[in-house]
């Protein structure tokens, strides 16, 4: 296909990403699949500018304010998220609001397909895929006359996508402090968030690496298969990886394959897991013959990590409030082996854990906390616009009713994990504190020997800048006294 058409049906994968619940490579696997007429060419420019669009949106949309100043372009618009910097079209990106301004997402007009071809032609531009004049093509067959009532001339058009192709650039390069936020694309304040407690000279080296697409790790799961063995295998399939210089058992693929051409992926010998996510759950430091529960087990990536590193020996009670994601958990810890885990519905942080009062208190409880995510954005660029204040807000309410909750439910001489994928104070070390200031009976004490990158108190915390993984925060509390278990 050519690119006008392939921005056409970019702005129809936007908005459709934009009105669902899922996150944005969801979106995009599923568009792609249904669409068998689109070829390997096809495909990477569609994923390229989709991403790239996202990842610079409003850097991309003050652009566009820019460039067509005094058209009915540059008028916000709630249905296309535009600009995603005003409070109306930051709406549009939420999904699951309960007092969002509208329950159901609106149908596409003209409109709609108009703004979110010039994002995408000018992340297509930026890229170098594809030059001002054909996304002016492109935009000038799109242009909503029967909605606004004014014709427009294909000159002007022109004109205006090479101006806002020009103000990106210029905008990619602050002058200012103050300008940083706009050039790295990030919300205003979302970017004061992670200033805290961080040096100014690091944060645009910090937001940059956020903007670069992730790499690929997984993790030999060791219940069925050696690390050495493992690399063997993907070596013979012609997919070379390199060992992680964080996780032991993290093998990083040079480059993105589809998951059904790995070997004996089926046969449960792999997991895609990020590194750093694999470095949670060592420092954690479950051991065989332990009761652990993961608190918040999700799609069950660390619950499966922690059962291998338990050497499938001891009991793991794997929660979670969704029961469906706990049902989709069920094939995943049969392809690995693991014997050692249960998995239970927990009724949220505010209700009651029923199944657990016949559990004897733990040996190990991992807390995997929900959090901003603001350490995947490499994976996840959508969400620093389906965040705002008050998200973060209930987040971190969350977070500390989770800690609350289960402190008691460790042994004396077990270990609380506190985690989250987030590189805000606010979720991290904050949470820490005020942890340890209401709980006099635990202390912070990494696992002895662990190898891992540590603060100078003894927390885990990991980010793309300096550890090349997502970003990853834990905090392991001890529990004063003895019992069982290590």
């Amino acid at each position: 296909m050519n690119n006008k058409a392939l921005l056409q049906l970019g702005s129809e994968l936007l908005f459709l990403f934009r009105h669902g619940n899922g996150p944005a490579d969801s979106a995009i696997s599923a568009y792609i699949r249904e669409r068998k007429f689109l070829g390997a060419t096809d495909k990477r420019f569609l994923t390229d500018v989709y991403y790239h669009a996202i990842r610079h949106l409003r850097r991309i949309d003050e652009s566009i304010l820019s460039a067509f100043a005094g058209s009915p372009l540059a008028e916000e618009r709630f249905s296309a998220g535009f600009p995603v910097t005003s409070e109306k079209g930051a709406w549009a990106w939420v999904r699951g609001r309960a007092d969002a301004p509208e329950a159901r997402a609106p149908r596409p007009n003209a409109f709609d397909r108009f703004v979110d071809t010039t994002r995408l032609g000018l992340a297509a531009v930026e890229l170098k895929l594809e030059t001002a004049a054909v996304v002016a093509e492109e935009l000038v067959r799109a242009w909503p006359v029967k909605e606004i009532q004014t014709p427009v001339q294909p000159k002007s058009i022109a004109r205006m996508v090479e101006r806002a192709a020009e103000v990106m650039e210029l905008f990619a390069k602050p002058r200012r402090i103050v300008d940083e936020d706009r050039a790295a694309s990030f919300p205003a304040w979302l970017w004061g968030q992670l200033s805290m407690h961080r040096a100014p000279e690091e944060l645009p080296a910090l937001a940059r690496a956020l903007n670069q697409q992730s790499s690929v790790a997984m993790r030999v799961n060791t219940l069925r298969a050696s690390v050495n063995q493992a690399a063997k295998a993907l070596e013979a399939a012609a997919l070379p990886t390199r060992p992680s210089a964080l996780a032991p058992q993290a093998l990083i693929l040079d480059s993105r394959v589809a998951r059904n051409t790995i070997p004996h992926m089926r046969d449960g010998w792999f997991e895609m897991q990020d590194d750093g996510s694999q470095l949670v759950s060592i420092y954690a430091d479950p051991m065989p013959g332990q009761l652990v529960v993961d608190a918040c087990a999700g799609g069950g990536g660390k619950a499966l990590h922690l059962a291998a590193l338990m050497m499938n020996e001891g009991r793991l009670v794997a929660m979670d409030s969704d029961r469906d994601r706990l049902a989709r958990m069920q094939p995943r810890i049969e392809r690995s082996g693991a014997a050692v885990i249960d998995t239970t519905v927990s009724y949220g942080p505010g209700g009651e854990l029923p199944s657990l009062e016949k559990l004897p208190l733990a040996d190990l409880v991992l807390i995997d906390a929900p959090c901003s995510g603001t350490g995947t954005l490499r994976r996840n660029p959508e969400a620093r616009w389906r965040l705002s204040p008050s998200t973060l807000e209930e987040l971190l309410r969350t977070q500390r009713e989770l800690l609350s909750k289960w402190a008691p439910r460790v042994r004396p001489g077990g270990a609380l994990v506190y985690a989250t994928c987030s590189l805000l104070d606010c979720e991290n070390a904050s949470q820490t504190r005020d942890f340890l200031a209401a709980h006099r009976d635990f202390r912070l004490e990494p696992p002895e020997g662990f190898a891992g990158p540590l603060t100078p108190k003894g927390e885990l915390a990991l980010d793309p800048l300096h550890h090349g993984c997502d970003g990853f925060y834990a905090a392991r509390f001890v529990k004063a006294g003895s019992g069982r278990g290590k």
